[in-house]
């Protein structure tokens, strides 16, 4: 594991690793059943695939957040403020 930590991109200690949860996993039933639970979230985790994020335009108001497969996520936040009240009749700003 810490070959693997050491060097992410080569591909040797991620063999090595796997043989040694593999030989472990056949001579080990619980070992073996907390790695299929373990592989079976594993599997739920995805890693292909690109994200752009654009926020463009208009007022936000609140949390922004930017990123790809987000889930369980809440946000408790103000309203937006009112839009101003509309100008009374004949009070409108004379034209430029």
């Amino acid at each position: 594991m810490a070959a693997l930590e050491r060097a992410p991109h080569d591909p040797a200690p991620a063999r090595a690793l796997s043989v040694a949860l593999a030989s472990r996993a056949a001579t080990d039933a619980d070992f073996r059943t907390g790695l299929e639970q373990w592989y079976e979230q594993a599997k739920l985790v995805r890693v292909d695939g690109e994200v752009h994020n654009t926020i463009s335009g208009g007022t936000f108001y609140g949390p922004t957040v930017q990123g790809r497969d987000f889930s369980s996520m809440s946000f408790t936040v103000a309203p937006p403020p009112p839009p101003p009240p509309p100008a009374a009749p004949g009070t409108e700003a004379p034209r430029a």
